[in-house]
């Protein structure tokens, strides 16, 4: 009996409000107050004190007549204690929102606080599936690094400080509200972290292309390649030219695509496995999570460079040709020469991971396989 497969059914809903563009933040003193009057402001180190939004920022929040008390040195890999120490201000303060300016590990702390404030236990259970949002504080977004998509998603991934583990959280009410996107922010984003940010957005696409059900040739493969093909162009020029405004508008808004749920409408059912073990990199060594990504992802295409997705993924993305004897090696020495123009390690020794942690590692990722089915 011949079955035929058709593209799956799919649900997509984004309630998030972006504004993109050199002049985005100019809109703040217009478009948050609807929020309320109160402000938890979460960001980073001092990034943003030495280029100057800080100042900016307060200027527009006087416009607006927003008060806010200040959640500074959030770091990479957040923490599980920076998300307790949130809530406990938050929960004295009682702000109407949250504005988080920053990357990713910014923004996924703000989701963490937000639904952690109207929860009365251990943040964490949300993390380990024990519990579930029902409330969370609306959340804005001033994005300065590009790279996870946490700025058009419902995700935030944290880091518990004792057990050195990385888990995730999904619920449809950390979308933030607003999302500032004003390219020119990621100016300053030095070479490494524009190159890390890249790959981050990447790899996103990249797992959602290989481990999907639907594998057919149709409208959120095209999305995929497009995607990808742009992620590739622009951060090679983005690290050479950092003030490009095409490249980092581009990266910016390929970055954001990349996990909105956009591009993996009709693929049926997906795995992240790369995700699921590169968690036990950065949660164990707190290394850069794009670091990791590309050094996993590279293993993995070598391992895998004679399967039919992979080489489809050489195909389309790196144009090669299906009648090449060698589109194996050539795809995975492509996939390894743009590692090395972005001056990214490529493999757990060069990355200063020692031997005798990767048995430790695989029993972490086993059991991030089994809560999360990666």
């Amino acid at each position: 009996m011949f079955i035929i497969k058709f593209v799956k059914d799919f649900e997509f809903h984004i309630p998030t409000k972006v504004i993109f563009g050199k002049k985005a933040l100019q809109k703040i003193p217009k478009e948050i107050p609807i929020l309320g009057k109160k402000a938890l402001w979460a960001y980073g180190k001092i990034s943003i004190k030495k280029t100057g939004l800080y100042e900016k920022i307060k200027e527009l929040l006087s416009k607006a007549n927003i008060d806010f008390v200040e959640l500074g040195e959030i770091k990479s890999n957040p923490l599980l204690s920076k998300v307790i120490e949130g809530i406990e201000l938050a929960r004295k303060y009682k702000p109407d929102f949250i504005l988080a300016v920053g990357g990713g590990s910014v923004i996924d702390t703000a989701k963490a606080i937000s639904c952690g404030y109207y929860y009365e236990g251990d943040p964490w259970d949300f993390f380990e599936k024990k519990a579930t949002p029902e409330k969370a504080l609306p959340i804005v977004v001033i994005l300065t690094i590009s790279g996870t998509g946490s700025e058009l998603n419902e995700v935030s991934v944290i880091t518990h400080d004792t057990q050195k583990i990385k888990h995730s959280l999904r619920s449809p009410l950390l979308f933030p509200k607003i999302s500032f996107l004003d390219p020119t922010l990621t100016f300053t984003v030095s070479p490494e972290y524009t190159a890390y940010g890249a790959v981050d957005a990447f790899s996103h696409v990249f797992e959602f292309f290989i481990n999907r059900e639907y594998k057919k040739d149709f409208l959120a493969e095209d999305l995929m390649v497009a995607l990808m093909k742009n992620i590739l162009k622009w951060s090679k020029i983005a690290i050479k030219d950092p003030f490009n405004y095409e490249a980092r508008a581009n990266l910016m808004w390929a970055s954001s695509l990349a996990l909105c749920g956009l591009i993996k409408s009709g693929i049926g059912t997906y795995r992240f496995p790369i995700h699921a073990i590169e968690h036990t990199l950065s949660g164990g060594y707190d290394i850069p999570h794009g670091l990791g990504l590309a050094i996993l992802m590279r293993a993995w295409i070598k391992k895998f460079k004679e399967n039919n997705m992979i080489k489809r993924f050489f195909i389309k993305v790196f144009d090669l040709s299906a009648k090449d004897r060698d589109i194996s090696d050539k795809g995975l020495e492509i996939f390894e020469n743009w590692l090395k123009e972005l001056r990214i390690p490529i493999n757990l020794k060069e990355a200063g991971i020692p031997e005798e942690g990767i048995e430790i590692l695989v029993d972490k990722a086993f059991n991030i396989f089994v809560l999360y089915g990666a």
